[in-house]
């Protein structure tokens, strides 16, 4: 059956927009940050297993709510609210209950007092906390934070989900079975085969893979077992530095899916041999990105497709039925990242997302074949009126080719524009994406170049460019920012007179040690809860990391180790290099951050404190690794246009 766009008709359910916030008119005249940094109107649907229902988080009298829809009414209803929480997570346990966590919106990142688990029928009986909050942990006196986090719904028909806890240990989790109603759990992984730092189950539930760990990740190993009371059998053991096998996911007939990089540049998708213990079938392969997310489809109980993001992000169908359903939906909703979430109803649920729309909800009638407009996700921003991104890619000076994203201003010519070099945190993560981001956005709303390198060491691209980046910290990494400026700079598309760096956590590092590195190149800098010295890492004792396995070993491979490598640290260290610093800088922390302790920030600040106007201080004390708290967001990205119309126009 085929969804043609002449038949796709787009009607707003006047009832989910009584649960959303209002929102800021994007006419306004001055560019405010509120409609790009508010929390989200609606979001986190899900579509029942049975495809007849539908439930989302939505704001409700100032909190976020759990609300559901039948699909047949089409009236929607408040599942629960939870006092002095936000609902911030949500499954399907079965068509008759939901199981979710909670957060607080109206506490900073610092003073979270959310997590914990909870279930509820879709009707609203039966409510049952399965595991408190870090609030309920705080008042039993628990000085070890004890976490149970959803792992995934087993949708067997029972009221049971499986979750990892680290009840048993405090830095390795297990996996559990447990029962939504009655509460009671069951340990899956009892049988260990190590310090495991991932589980995967099976479609029913049993857990049949494993990667354990060794000195902070210098060694790993994978592990598989035929049935939930064998053996377990060693796939391999890897060193950091090696290629490996990896359990990803079981298939419906009980087959193992694997990611892999042996013998090639990236992660591909392999079906397990578990007869002679190799890799088997080819399922999936990209030449510039690791795979890793599958989609598995219960109706037909298989795999059926990949994720794949090499630049512009899509999905690979290993089903017909499934493409050539993609395919119209994708017709309908062109260029575009559709989702599409399917029970076994006419039903399906579409997730559809792009570099200008955060994202937006619709429901596909596959008898009627109509596409409804469900909800967006939030209401004040307006596609039309956003930028574009550009997945690009440019070559270091060493001839790495750099993959980062472009955002330019709407509506203003693609020259001598004025730059805001913006750098990811991690820095062991991929950083960008061509989706929608509420920073890209605001700034090219502000009439700033927006460029996003994947510097080297960033994952996602393959091994070898993960391991270009190893102890690369102020050198090589340093150097693909400042290659990326002239490139543009060559193009003509940026002023390389008129560039910032931005940056958070090692982002705010990369500014920092940018702007002693290469004073010359930037106007100014904008570093948040950035690190400002690689050596306070390892000596500061009250990190969230300290005296860490991580620090201890694989750290050292990755970053540098501060005795043997105490020159390089120095000569990359941004406080030990602050005389070199000429350039203003808006430096923002966390009072509260454990990750990257606020006397980062205190030390650097008073080491540019003898120079008039360098530094613009804030410190938002109830704050983390990042800053929940909207009216903290408002009054930072505030903070940032003026520091920025002030120093780069």
């Amino acid at each position: 059956m085929n969804l043609l766009p002449g038949s796709m008709r787009l009607t707003v359910f006047a009832a989910f927009a009584l649960f959303a916030a209002c929102a800021l008119a994007a006419s306004d005249a001055q560019v405010r940050p509120e409609p790009y940094f508010s929390h989200a109107d609606f979001d986190e649907a899900q579509i029942s297993p049975s495809g007849r229902q539908l439930a989302a988080l939505a704001p409700v009298n100032g909190r976020r709510a759990l609300i559901a829809m039948d699909l047949a009414s089409r009236k929607p209803r408040v599942v629960t609210t939870i006092d002095g929480h936000d609902i911030c997570g949500l499954d399907w346990v079965n068509d008759r209950r939901l199981v979710f966590s909670v957060c607080d919106f109206q506490s900073g990142l610092g003073d979270q007092r959310g997590g914990g688990l909870f279930a509820i029928d879709v009707d609203g009986a039966d409510f049952r906390t399965l595991a408190p909050t870090v609030k309920g942990l705080r008042d039993r006196g628990q000085m070890i934070y004890r976490y149970t986090l959803l792992a995934r719904a087993i949708h067997d028909g029972s009221d049971d989900v499986l979750v990892l806890s680290n009840d048993r240990s405090e830095r390795y989790p297990d996996m559990y079975r447990l029962d939504t109603r009655g509460g009671r759990r069951t340990l899956l992984s009892h049988d260990s085969p190590g310090d495991a730092i991932s589980w995967v189950a099976d479609r029913k539930g049993i857990v049949r893979a494993a990667v354990t760990m060794e000195k902070g990740g210098l060694t790993t190993r994978s592990w598989w077992r035929r049935a939930a009371d064998a053996k377990w059998q060693l796939i391999g053991e890897y060193s950091i530095r090696d290629a490996s096998i990896v359990p990803v996911a079981f298939d419906g007939d009980g087959s193992l899916v694997v990611g892999s990089d042996i013998g090639r540049e990236t992660v591909a998708l392999y079906r397990y041999d578990t007869a002679k213990m190799a890799l088997g079938e080819l399922l999936a392969a990209h030449p510039r990105a690791d795979l890793a997310r599958v989609i598995y489809d219960r109706t037909q109980s298989k795999i059926v497709g990949v994720h794949h993001d090499g630049g512009r992000p899509g999905i690979a169908w290993f089903d017909d039925g499934w493409a050539r359903l993609a395919a119209t939906v994708d017709r309908a909703l062109p260029d575009r990242l559709n989702e599409i979430l399917r029970g076994e109803a006419n039903h399906m649920l579409i997730h559809s997302v792009s570099d200008t729309d955060p994202g937006s909800w619709y429901l596909l009638d596959m008898e009627s074949r109509k596409l409804e407009f469900l909800a967006s996700e939030r209401k004040a921003i307006r596609p039309s009126e956003m930028p574009r991104r550009e997945p690009v890619r440019y070559k270091a000076r060493d001839g790495l080719e750099i993959p980062a994203i472009l955002t330019l201003p709407k509506g203003r010519e693609a020259k001598d524009l004025p730059l805001v070099l913006y750098v990811h945190g991690g820095p062991y993560v991929r950083g960008t994406h061509w989706t929608w981001s509420a920073e890209a956005a605001y700034l090219a709303a502000l009439g700033y170049a927006v460029l996003e390198p994947d510097f080297r060491g960033s994952t996602g691209w393959g091994r070898k460019f993960f391991q270009a980046g190893w102890k690369q910290w102020g050198l090589a990494m340093q150097d693909d920012l400042v290659d990326g400026i002239d490139w543009l700079a060559a193009k003509g598309t940026i002023d390389p007179k008129r560039v910032c760096i931005m940056g958070a956590s090692y982002g705010g590092y990369a500014v920092m040690m940018g702007l002693a590195r290469d004073p010359d190149r930037f106007r100014c800098g904008i570093n948040y809860v950035g690190v400002t010295d690689i050596g306070m890492m390892f000596s500061v004792g009250w990190s969230d990391f300290a005296d860490s396995d991580y620090l201890r070993y694989a750290a050292k491979g990755l970053i540098g180790d501060p005795d043997k490598d105490a020159e390089r640290f120095r000569a990359t260290s941004p406080l030990a290099n602050a005389s070199r610093i000429r350039t203003p800088v808006l430096m923002v922390y966390g009072g509260e951050d454990y990750r990257v302790p606020v006397v980062h920030g205190e030390r650097m600040r008073d080491a540019l404190a003898g120079r008039k106007d360098l530094v613009e201080w804030v410190l938002y004390p109830e704050e983390g690794h990042g800053f929940l708290l909207e009216s903290n967001r408002y009054d930072f990205y505030t903070r940032v246009a003026n520091f920025l119309a002030k120093h780069l126009r």
